[in-house]
Parts: structure tokens; sequence; C-alpha cells
């Protein structure tokens, strides 16, 4: 018993060593998404499951159990929505099982892939799941590895005629190695968990100094370049009234562009001063819908359907009306202007977890992982004008409500903006 438990704690210590390693690529944004990262993904998982294999636990007669379905599984899911990774772990792992041989090798290579293959159709959905979500997913699929193993065990016992002779020991183990394996899952899970949350945050941080450094010297430039923009517009309205039409169009054309050197300038000014003015409580229903009513025929101009679905009457939040109207008429202008000639935006809000999610969602020509990526950076925009200023203000605003804004997009398929406010206790 003693021995069975020290290789117990030897496979959990090998299971969460790869982990351990892998945090580190982490803290490189760009190098988590390199093909040789996740070679090297594999290459780590893959010879945690090895050396699981290398020292198992006897169970009876030929017939051997490993923890080698949990650093396995563990690549395939938590691997960006790669299947490199999970790849390579698994053809290691049944390999590796192969050379060994013994009885019981095709039976338990077989079962294997019934182990890992659940894991499978989650690859590209599993990231986008909430957190607690995929801890749950990765605990069902060991619990559901140990039905297997049990299920394999039995199987053998028949084809070979073994007998059990100490049923109640061969119990202790059983469950021993069960309880083993969904807890050597939860903490691998757990700790993939906090690692993708450490790395959010400190990329959050990285871009929020950025930020503030931008922000500061937008507002210097955008105070020191207002004053003389409005002496220059003021002369050039005077000097209308005293010239032909012609060099008055002239005038009118200088007019126009200063205005629109004013309207670059308040973005600037926004997103050095983004903090909300008032806070009330805002009936998302109607709220939604009169932002509806706002932009219907602007979006019917652009050959665009535009629909709004509130699962219930009674969501609420407490939040600064016109900075929140901002941000969703930005939302919704930008959702048009991405689709090239038909689409649909469509505004949805509902609630989850004391918070009210709204999501603006178009079926226009999407962006690029690299583009996303670069979406909130400072003077990145995809349109063919602009500074790239509305996204950034529009982060500041919801950061200043005590928000949180995420972009989801796929190349030629559109883009979903989910918008996180805090409910009012109104609603709660």
């Amino acid at each position: 018993m003693t021995h069975m438990v020290n290789q117990l704690l030897l496979h959990l210590i090998i299971i969460l060593f790869p982990i351990f390693i892998q945090q580190f690529f982490y803290t490189r944004k760009r190098a988590n998404d390199s093909l040789r990262y996740q070679i090297l993904n594999g290459i780590m998982f893959g010879g945690a499951a090895v050396i699981c294999m290398t020292f198992p636990v006897n169970i009876v007669a030929d017939f051997q159990w490993d923890l080698r379905s949990i650093p396995v599984i563990v690549s395939i899911l938590y691997s960006k929505g790669y299947y490199m990774p999970g790849m390579i772990a698994s053809l290691i792992a049944e390999a590796y099982r192969y050379y060994i041989g013994g009885d019981a090798a095709i039976l338990s290579m077989i079962g294997f892939v019934f182990m890992i293959g659940p894991a499978i159709p989650f690859v590209k959905a599993f990231a986008r799941c909430v957190p607690i979500k995929r801890v749950a997913l990765c605990l069902a699929l060991a619990l559901h590895s140990v039905l297997v193993t049990v299920a394999l065990l039995y199987l053998y016992l028949r084809l070979n005629g073994y007998i059990i002779e100490q049923p109640d020991y061969s119990v202790v183990v059983f469950s021993a190695m069960g309880l083993v394996t969904i807890i050597g899952m939860g903490i691998s899970s757990l700790l993939n968990e906090h690692i993708i949350e450490s790395a959010a945050m400190r990329l959050e941080l990285e871009r929020s100094e950025k930020l503030k450094i931008v922000s500061q010297i937008a507002a210097s430039v955008a105070h020191e370049v207002r004053n003389p923009l409005t002496v220059v517009k003021g002369f050039i309205q005077l000097l209308s009234d005293s010239v032909d039409l012609k060099q008055r169009n002239y005038l009118k054309i200088a007019l126009s562009e200063l205005d629109r050197a004013e309207y670059i300038i308040t973005d600037y000014l926004n997103l050095a001063k983004p903090q909300v003015e008032q806070l009330e409580v805002i009936e998302v229903s109607d709220f939604l819908n009169h932002t509806f009513e706002m932009m219907n025929s602007y979006s019917l101009i652009q050959n665009v359907e535009m629909r709004v679905n509130c699962d219930r009457s009674d969501l609420y939040v407490l939040a600064d009306k016109p900075r929140l109207t901002q941000v969703i008429l930005n939302m919704i202008k930008n959702g048009v202007e991405a689709i090239p000639e038909t689409g649909e935006v469509s505004v949805n809000a509902y609630a989850r977890n004391d918070e009210v999610y709204i999501e603006v969602v178009d079926t226009g020509s999407g962006m690029s992982k690299e583009d996303l990526d670069n979406i909130g950076k400072a003077f990145f925009t995809t349109k063919d004008t602009g500074t790239g200023l509305g996204i950034l203000v529009t982060v500041r605003i919801i950061e200043a409500m005590n928000g949180k804004i995420a972009f989801e997009s796929e190349l030629g398929k559109g883009t979903k903006v989910t918008i996180r406010l805090p409910a009012s206790p109104t609603f709660e």
C-alpha cells in the first residue's frame, strides 16, 4: 500500500511539472502562438505521459494503471484552439505504450483512444468557455477516463479468465486511483486557469500603462492645437462674407476640414478624460430600443438589417447614460461599416452572475487574429480612414463604469463585441 501511495504521489508531480514549465511561455504573447511552442508543448505533455507509464500501478496480473490520460487531455484542451499539441502528446503516449508491450497492450491503446477522444470536439470552443465550465469539463473527462479504465479491466479479466483473489484490496486500489485521477485533473486545470488569468492581468497592466502615457500626451497636444484652430476657424468665417462665390467654396472646404480636426481632437480629449459624470439606473431594454430607433435608418441606408434582443424587461445597470449611448452607437456604427454589401447587426442583452451582458454582433468581414490582438491599441484601426481612437475611448468609458469589454472575430464571418456591466441593485 505504501508503494502504491508513493507511485500516486510521483504521478501527481509528473503531470504537474509540464504545467509549471508552460507558464514561462505565457509571459511572451507571441511565443505561445508559434508552431515551435505548440510542438514543444506537445512533447512536454507527451513526455509526462511516458514517465507516468514508466512507473505504473499494478492492478492485477499484467494489467497496469497510470495517469497518462491527464497530461494528454490537458494538452488537448489547454492548447488555445490548436490541435498540434494534443496530437503530438497522444502519438508519443500511444507509441510508448506499444513499445512497452504486454498482454494488455492493444487493449490499453484502444482504451486510451476512448479516454481522450471526447476531449477533441472541444478544442476550438474550450478557450471561449468561462473558467468554471472549463474546470468542470476537465473533471468530467477525468471521471470518464476512470470509467473507461474500469471497463477495460473488466474486459481484460473476462478475456483472460482471471479471478481477483483479494477483492477488498482491489476496490481500495480502484477507488484510490480514480480519486487521484480526478484530483490530479482538478489541480492541473486550476493551475492552468491561474496561469491564464495571471497572463491576462499582466497584459492588461502593460496595456494600461501604455494607454496612460498616450492619454497624457494626447491631452497636452489636443489643448495646444485646439486654441489656434479656433482662431483660424473664426477668421475664415469672417473672410467668407467678403469673397466671391468660388473662394467661398474653398473656405467652406477649409472649415469642414477644421471641423474634422476638432472632432479628432475631441477624441483625444475623451481618451485622456473618460470619467463618467453622473451614474443613473438604466433599464436596458428601453435603452437598447431607443438606440435601435436612433441607428435603424442609418443601417437601412447601408442595406444592413438591425435587430435588438433582450431576454427580459427587468435588466438594469448603473451607468452614465450619455457615455453608454456613445459606446453602443459607436459599436453599432462599426458593425454596420464592417458589412460590405448586405448583412445584419444584432444587439443582445442578458444577465449572468450579477452582471448584465450587452453584445453587438455583426455579419461583416471580420478580423484576422493579428488584427484582433491589436484591437484597443493606440492608433490601430482596420478602416481606411480614422485614428483608431474610437475603440480606445470606448474601452476607457466601460472601464470607468466598472465594466469590461471583449472582442471576438473570425475573418469572413463577423465580429462580436461583449460589454459586461455590473447589474444595478434594482435588478439584483
